[in-house]
């Protein structure tokens, strides 16, 4: 560099104007070099997240992949994948991060995670796949572990629970989901060991109050039944990640005032029959939007 720029006119007659040249030489070239070891860095070394913004891969169950808010990807119409889903409409809002993987899938549980589920690979899989390390992963799941889709299709053809009680339903939480979470979560900070992941919980669907359900097939014991299962199933997810050193967002009051069965609902009402069976109790396109303010939000303000 030396023998480079004293060579010049420059440089032969202005010794100073030399002085102030070498410096920004060698800013240039490290930060060349910096540039260099970012783009060659494996998933191995931290990723260093460029200038021009950040990506997100998600993961998860119905949740996330939009369901209740069709219509739905063409390429892969099983796992529906909506175009009005919350992870799109966060990058919606920040132009700055950019969807690197969706990966959802309507119906997948914890095992959606290692094995293959739809027809696609483990979700898992997909993620290590991608050319470069995401810098956030989101993921919802474990509602389906704890089997509250057949439960709210029961309430509304019969009623919630077979004896009355939530027993099953609860000891499935307590006793058997965390187990489950863990791993989930320990393979996901494997397969993305320099992401920011959040276990982003689930709405309220129900009303919070018997006076503004207007669903008669509700009772107001179920109502109270499945708003504490809810509230439950989120309090162990909050667990499950705290243990694993990874961000919970609760979106718990996302839909607040308009759950289902409310007079502005933005959740798609109980069917028996496809394709609303499918829909069912999952949030609208505003309630959709209602989801990625809030982690939007979080992500904005670093959970704060």
């Amino acid at each position: 560099m030396r023998d480079r720029y004293s060579a010049t006119p420059a440089g032969r007659h202005c010794g100073r104007c030399a002085l102030a040249v070498r410096p920004i030489a060698i800013a240039l070239a490290t930060v060349f070099l910096a540039t260099a070891a970012t783009v060659s860095a494996g998933w191995g070394a931290p990723v260093l997240a460029a200038p021009a913004g950040r990506t997100l891969a998600a993961l998860g169950d119905s949740y996330s992949s939009g369901e209740g808010s069709p219509p739905f990807d063409a390429v892969d119409p099983r796992c529906r994948r909506s175009a009005q889903a919350w992870p799109r409409q966060v990058t919606e809002k920040d132009p700055s991060i950019s969807l690197a993987l969706f990966a959802a899938c309507s119906g997948a549980t914890t095992d959606a995670l290692t094995d293959s589920f739809k027809g696609d690979d483990p979700q898992l899989t997909q993620l290590r796949r991608l050319p470069t390390a995401p810098d956030i992963v989101t993921i919802t799941i474990g509602g389906n572990d704890a089997n509250f889709s057949n439960v709210i299709i029961s309430c509304y053809t019969w009623k919630c629970f077979w004896d009355g009680k939530d027993k099953r339903e609860r000891d499935l939480i307590n006793k058997t989901l965390p187990d489950k979470l863990a791993a989930s979560y320990s393979a996901l900070k494997t397969a993305a060991p320099h992401a920011r992941i959040l276990a982003v919980g689930y709405p309220d669907v129900f009303p919070t109050s018997q006076r503004k359900n207007t669903c008669k097939w509700l009772s107001s014991t179920e109502r109270r039944q499945l708003t504490s299962l809810n509230s439950l199933l989120n309090q162990v997810i909050r667990r499950a990640a705290r243990a694993a050193d990874v961000e919970f967002v609760s979106t718990d009051r996302a839909l607040r005032g308009h759950e289902m069965c409310t007079k502005d609902s933005w959740v798609a009402p109980v069917g028996v029959f496809s394709p609303a069976r499918d829909l069912s109790a999952h949030p609208t396109p505003r309630g959709q939007q209602a989801i990625a303010e809030v982690v939007h939000r979080y992500l904005a303000t670093d959970g704060r």
